[in-house]
């Protein structure tokens, strides 16, 4: 009886310390990997009253929600799902102020950030905004 006993101590002291090394390694490898791993603004040039597309890849976690700020205030529109299809996550900003703009996707916790520089809006208005980036001298 006595070895039965030291044997089922030895197992249960094994089992003790594989849980504790999982779950070390299941709260270590998140962070590791980063839930948004990377976040872009569409356009090379960005104009206040413009439209944008925010693009954010979600490699690790595909079921919960992205969401999406610009200077802290959450875009209208956020949070955003992913699809389980794809790693992306996307949704439209519209900058309403020249400056500098924080742009960040957050997912449990875990965020990407952009600093972003928006130029005033175009002295050719919405039109404008298709201008930007292809002829430079008339965008104002």
């Amino acid at each position: 009886m006595n070895a039965h006993t030291t044997r089922a101590r030895r197992v249960g002291m094994g089992l003790t310390t594989f849980g504790a090394v999982a779950g070390t390694v299941v709260l270590v490898a998140p962070q590791a990997g980063a839930w948004p791993s990377n976040l872009e603004v569409s356009g090379s040039t960005h104009n206040v009253g413009c439209s944008y597309t925010l693009t954010a890849s979600v490699e690790v976690d595909r079921l919960t929600s992205v969401s999406f700020t610009d200077n802290g205030v959450e875009l209208t529109g956020s949070p955003v799902s992913p699809s389980l299809l794809s790693n992306k996550v996307t949704i439209n900003w519209t900058p309403s102020a020249a400056g500098s703009h924080e742009l960040k996707a957050t997912q449990t916790l875990i965020s990407k950030s952009i600093t972003v520089q928006v130029d005033p809006a175009s002295s050719f208005g919405s039109f404008g905004c298709g201008l930007n980036g292809l002829l430079p001298s008339l965008s104002g």
